[in-house]
């Protein structure tokens, strides 16, 4: 009796053990995956900031990244009602800024001011610009002193710097002002005063310029060509 009662003790000992021992295993797997779960769970939300951080990164470095500024160059107009522009004349005296059109029409002078006579701008011998007495043209050249400055631009945007040097009037028929001399670098600039009755005259020089050209135009061969230019242009 007694025996047997030792021996149905004993198996369910060993029942309980093994019941427990595989409790304990199955509780090491369900551990197990959780560890894995989190673990992989984790990985993805480690991964998916890494992506997100990436693009708001980008994003924002767009955003502050300053556009690229497209530089041109700049260029003077070409031409103003079908006239030709060989260049500008600025007198910050007077607020004066025109461009300087190739004609002797007087349609030509409703638009600026033109070359009268001359040879190119910002080179030896005399180039002459007349300009209507109107506001914003040459109304106030009389204002000017000798020894006042205005600035030539040519095509190429290179700037010369004229001095003046003489200021007078003269008879609409007197065109000994546009007489030129191969020596000098210099601007004659002409408009109308005293209701027409005069022309007044500016001459004015280059700053500081070289005058170690002689190749000079003689007078009389000068005369003959301003003889065949138009009182009616100045």
């Amino acid at each position: 009796m007694g025996r047997g009662k030792h021996s149905a003790d004993q198996d369910y000992s060993y029942e309980t053990k093994f019941n427990k021992e595989f409790d304990y295993e199955d509780d090491n797997d369900s551990r197990k995956k959780i560890v894995i779960v989190v673990i992989a769970i984790i990985t993805v939300l480690v991964v998916a900031g890494i992506a997100i951080y990436k693009v708001f990164f980008e994003k924002t470095n767009e955003q502050v990244e300053e556009p690229k500024q497209v530089v041109q160059e700049e260029k003077m107009i070409s031409n103003i009602e079908g006239y030709n522009v060989l260049g500008q004349i600025v007198i910050d005296d007077l607020d004066v800024k025109q461009y300087i059109l190739d004609s002797t029409e007087d349609k030509a002078l409703e638009n600026g001011v033109i070359k009268l006579y001359g040879g190119t701008l910002n080179n030896y011998g005399n180039f002459c610009i007349a300009g209507h007495d109107y506001d914003n043209i040459f109304k106030r050249l009389a204002e000017l002193s000798v020894g006042d400055t205005f600035t030539i631009i040519d095509r190429d945007l290179e700037e010369t710097e004229y001095e003046i040097k003489q200021i007078y009037s003269v008879e609409p028929n007197d065109l000994t002002c546009l007489m030129q001399d191969e020596n000098k670098v210099e601007i004659t600039l002409i408009t109308c005063e005293n209701g027409s009755t005069t022309r007044l005259i500016v001459k004015a020089e280059e700053k500081n310029q070289d005058t170690s050209y002689t190749n000079s135009l003689s007078n009389s061969t000068t005369q003959n060509i301003v003889n065949e230019i138009s009182e009616e242009n100045v």
